[in-house]
């Protein structure tokens, strides 16, 4: 069959995605990688890093398309260098995927909010977006257009009570994305975000009751697979989405129609019921 019959629709592009070690982002690595990409994965973890890359070809992707680059993305020479080592695999960036992040971070009541890991949820979401962002758009530039796509989640705009430092964390990675679209159109560069409902990924562990609470709450009854966050991203990364930008796309079985999960069950152990009420 000639080569040209099964190049993917993203054939021919250099993506990065941070966070591709594990969970969602590597779930995006594989399907982008399917799809013709060639692909840098970045994280923290250069043995996790490692292990993604062997799994990504033990799935087929061919190696001379697939780099592993481990960065701290909060930090910015890191970040800089991670978007300078996914523009050589491919000699341009044509899209970046930032998913990397602390999914879930400190539940804790208002009134008892730990600062130290406050920030480090800012750090790891708002923060690593936006350098991600900042260099990666640089180049899709230079190179006439291409697609960011940030990983943001349904808790951006459901009020879970226990959850404001990612809920925060969130919302402020949808209004930056929205406003670089904005700013970037002129460009060609397109920016977007998906907002994940619950996924189940390997590296976390679900209390029954959380699970059973989030499942009396979607349409769709069941847990979402990395999978299905992998699909839209590809969608969006790709030709098929070039007149898309500034969206802000819920993944979540249909939580955003019903209510937000019970977070009690992780809080109420910490901090009791009195805590939960703001006594301390």
């Amino acid at each position: 069959m000639p080569a040209e019959e099964v190049q993917g629709p993203l054939h021919g592009m250099g993506i990065l995605v941070t966070g591709g070690g594990s969970g969602i982002g590597l779930a995006v690595s594989r399907r982008l990688l399917a799809d013709g990409a060639a692909v840098t994965i970045a994280g923290r973890s250069a043995p996790r890093l490692e292990d993604a890359r062997q799994v990504l070809i033990d799935a087929g992707a061919d190696p001379a398309s697939l780099r592993a680059h481990a960065a701290d993305m909060s930090r910015e020479d890191a970040a800089r260098r991670a978007v300078e080592a996914a523009t050589e695999l491919r000699g341009g960036l044509h899209a970046a995927v930032a998913s990397a992040g602390e999914p879930r971070g400190q539940m804790a009541p208002v009134t008892q909010l730990d600062l130290d890991a406050w920030r480090r949820v800012f750090d790891n979401n708002v923060i690593a977006t936006m350098l991600t962002l900042k260099y990666a758009a640089r180049e899709m530039v230079r190179a006439g257009g291409g697609s960011f796509v940030a990983i943001s989640s349904i808790s951006s705009t459901m009020a879970a009570r226990f959850t404001s430092p990612i809920s925060s964390a969130k919302a402020a990675i949808d209004q930056l994305c929205r406003i670089a679209a904005s700013e970037l159109g002129p460009s060609d560069v397109r920016v977007n975000v998906v907002r994940p409902g619950l996924v189940r990924v390997d590296r976390q562990e679900l209390p029954e009751e959380i699970e059973r609470d989030f499942l009396s709450a979607v349409a769709l009854p069941r847990l979402g697979r990395p999978d299905d966050i992998a699909d839209i991203v590809s969608f969006l990364a790709g030709p098929g989405a070039a007149w898309i930008t500034g969206q802000v796309i819920s993944v979540d079985g249909g939580q955003t129609v019903s209510r937000p999960f019970d977070a009690s069950p992780w809080v109420e152990p910490v901090y009791g019921q009195d805590g939960m009420r703001g006594i301390v």
